[in-house]
């Protein structure tokens, strides 16, 4: 998800015609993927303290848990967390002397935010406010971040052009609460979908998804060459009301947020696909 969205605020630019520096964009998407690293880690940590992962519940089901399953111990978890961030704010200090002079900034928010989502004290995550943390971290500090590495320059434009991308990354996370609803609530705390309800939830959901194949209309008076690039992420759209759909049974499947991860995947690839194609025309 990481790279999918900080390589389309990056190549905004080239769309743009802008000068590309290829690798200041590229030290930007590892110090972003080492930012998300960071979250999931310590999401991991402090999930597994308040007793919200535990065997039977949740993505300990379907993928390997570093705790629980005896990977890492708890501090080796959190010493791990801490350190993937530090590494990406390291990568912007080293981007300060190369005219970049507001990536230590960006490289901030973007830690804070990453830590922010479980760790004390704000925990957002618990707050009901992890979706808008995740929103803001992939549909602001990062496209910002990755634009402005590329380019030097910071605008509305990666912000727009990633918009379609970040709905979708907040439906993931939309998806995973609410398939745990029940577990968290029972686990003492308030994600957005434990506020709102499954069926409230449910219907924001599917909000989200189907803004992400509306809201491009945006791009239209900005710059007709996104709508362009974007054309062929259309071809997705069978699999998105298949995804949409997915919890109109009434319960979310265990899977349901890498089901939409992977219309994201498949979603952005085509869409760098036609920023490529739409760049190779520019400049042909």
């Amino acid at each position: 998800m990481t790279i999918l969205v900080g390589l389309t605020a990056g190549l905004t630019g080239c769309i743009q015609g802008l000068r590309m520096n290829w690798g200041l964009l590229g030290v930007g998407l590892v110090g972003s993927v080492f930012l998300h690293m960071m979250a999931n880690v310590l999401n991991d940590y402090y999930d597994t303290r308040r007793g919200l992962d535990r065997r039977g519940v949740g993505t300990v089901e379907y993928r390997p848990h570093p705790i629980l399953h005896g990977i890492l111990s708890p501090r080796e978890t959190a010493l791990m967390g801490f350190a993937s961030g530090l590494t990406g704010l390291i990568l912007a200090l080293l981007v300060l002397a190369m005219n970049r002079p507001l990536a230590i900034i960006l490289g901030v928010l973007g830690f804070t935010l990453a830590y922010s989502y479980t760790g004390p004290p704000l925990s957002l995550k618990y707050r009901a406010l992890g979706e808008l943390d995740v929103y803001l971290a992939w549909g602001v500090v990062i496209p910002l971040g990755n634009y402005y590495l590329a380019t030097g320059n910071l605008g509305l434009e990666p912000l727009l052009s990633v918009l379609p991308l970040a709905l979708l990354v907040t439906a993931v996370l939309l998806a995973n609460n609410l398939r745990d609803t029940e577990a968290d609530r029972a686990g003492g705390i308030e994600t957005l979908a434990t506020r709102l309800g499954f069926s409230r939830g449910r219907v924001l959901f599917k909000l989200l998804i189907g803004a992400s194949y509306i809201s491009p209309v945006l791009f239209l008076p900005v710059d007709w060459r996104l709508l362009a690039a974007l054309a062929p992420s259309y071809a997705t759209l069978p699999m998105a009301v298949k995804v949409a759909s997915m919890m109109d049974s009434g319960r979310a499947p265990p899977d349901a947020d890498p089901r939409v991860a992977m219309l994201l995947q498949r979603y952005s690839i085509l869409y760098l696909a036609g920023i490529i194609a739409v760049c190779l025309y520019i400049h042909a």
